[in-house]
């Protein structure tokens, strides 16, 4: 999900399930999940997925407006590739300058948040519950968190 939070538009098949899993382990996203997912969906969606680490499935995430197109299992690429093809057609200096606005009103400045997040990483690797909640996982176990 880390990954699609940097893309300008998302095709997923209908299938596909959306997630920021790392509070299970005792982490949290360190690759611009923690502040880009409250850009780029409702601030309570955000939290819900950061707090509970809960997935989200292609159709909520097209009525809350982070996919562009689900399609039917299989035919992600192809409506990809469409709607590429539309956005290709259009002015390239017009497409470019209209993202580079868009994208700056919408990340801003993105500094002080890396800051924050690599920081809060930083924390949560030298705690215990980290150790246990990668444990747990390898284990196949449910974590016993000590919040040390």
């Amino acid at each position: 999900m880390e990954m699609v939070l940097c893309c300008d538009l998302v095709v997923a098949a209908s299938t596909a399930m959306f997630g920021l899993p790392e509070v299970k382990r005792g982490l949290m996203p360190d690759f611009g999940g923690a502040f880009r997912a409250a850009r780029m969906l409702p601030a309570n969606v955000a939290r819900e997925m950061l707090l509970t680490g809960d997935s989200m499935p292609a159709e909520r995430a097209e009525r809350l407006g982070f996919v562009n197109l689900v399609t039917e299992p299989g035919g992600a690429l192809a409506a990809a590739t469409e709607l590429a093809g539309r956005v290709t057609r259009n002015a390239p200096l017009a497409v470019r300058e209209a993202l580079a606005i868009v994208n700056a009103e919408i990340s801003g400045n993105e500094e002080p948040s890396w800051e924050r997040s690599d920081a809060a990483h930083a924390r949560l690797v030298a705690s215990e519950d980290v150790r246990e909640g990668i444990e747990a996982f390898l284990a196949r176990r449910a974590p016993h968190w000590q919040g040390r």
